[in-house]
């Protein structure tokens, strides 16, 4: 479980600015089974007083995405299968955060998870949207491109790297401007400005909505019985299903 709490708002400001509102994210549970039992709700104090727009989870990981379009994650790197890329996209797991946390005093079972930090990379940034599936990550830019990572099974990245460890950039939609997406296991699916579909993944362990593909990289959807003047312009994905959303055209 992962909540943001929203404090009373602060003092205004010598200038007679009319102050900032102060807020919190505390999670509850558990990152993994084979590091303890789950923790109580605890504040993790590098996310005091940031503006956070949206929060998602994985199965073993944690997003926080600002109102500046930054980025921060946190859980666990590898998941309890051992995810062969680096589930927070924050480079190669090297497990130096882990004194630190055991310095700072966090309780035992929360010690060896890596805390809050930015997600940074060339190329990467400012963030519109994020979403997360057991072991993979996309988040959607505000110039429409999409960036991936975490476990490559399936081809639930959408991209040829196997092991990515920071966010890769889907070359095959460089022509398209994103609006939305979704993430489910080890499909994904994104709806373009355009109102165009597409899918990827799908090709691995129990397939999914985008099983049956010839490609590993992604493949464009269509439909038939929708008047012309709708649009697509949002995508929602379970393991075997997916629901479009059209909007009609001025």
């Amino acid at each position: 479980l992962c909540v943001e709490r929203t404090g009373q708002r602060l003092q205004a400001s010598a200038e007679g600015g009319a102050g900032v509102t102060s807020s919190a994210v505390l999670t509850c549970g558990t990152f993994s089974r084979h590091q303890g039992p789950p923790h109580e709700l605890h504040e993790w104090e590098e996310l005091r007083g940031v503006h956070v727009k949206t929060l998602v989870a994985g199965s073993f990981h944690c997003c926080a995405l600002t109102t500046r379009g930054e980025l921060y994650t946190w859980g666990h790197e590898a998941g309890t299968d051992g995810a062969n890329g680096n589930l927070l996209g924050r480079g190669e797991r090297t497990g130096e955060w882990t004194r630190g946390n055991t310095e700072r005093g966090l309780p035992a079972n929360l010690a060896w998870f890596p805390p809050p930090r930015l997600v940074e990379c060339e190329g990467f940034g400012p963030v519109a949207e994020v979403k997360c599936s057991s072991y993979t990550t996309a988040a959607i830019l505000v110039d429409g491109r999409v960036f991936s990572w975490g476990d490559c099974d399936g081809n639930a990245l959408g991209h040829e790297h196997q092991a990515c460890d920071r966010p890769r950039w889907l070359r095959s939609l460089r022509w398209h401007r994103v609006a939305h997406g979704a993430v489910a296991y080890t499909n994904a699916a994104v709806a373009t400005q355009e109102g165009r579909v597409f899918v990827w993944g799908g090709n691995y362990w129990d397939g999914g909505i985008a099983q049956g593909r010839n490609s590993q990289s992604t493949t464009e959807v269509h439909w038939q019985g929708v008047p012309s003047c709708y649009k697509c312009s949002a995508v929602a994905l379970g393991h075997r299903h997916g629901l479009l959303v059209f909007h009609k055209q001025p």
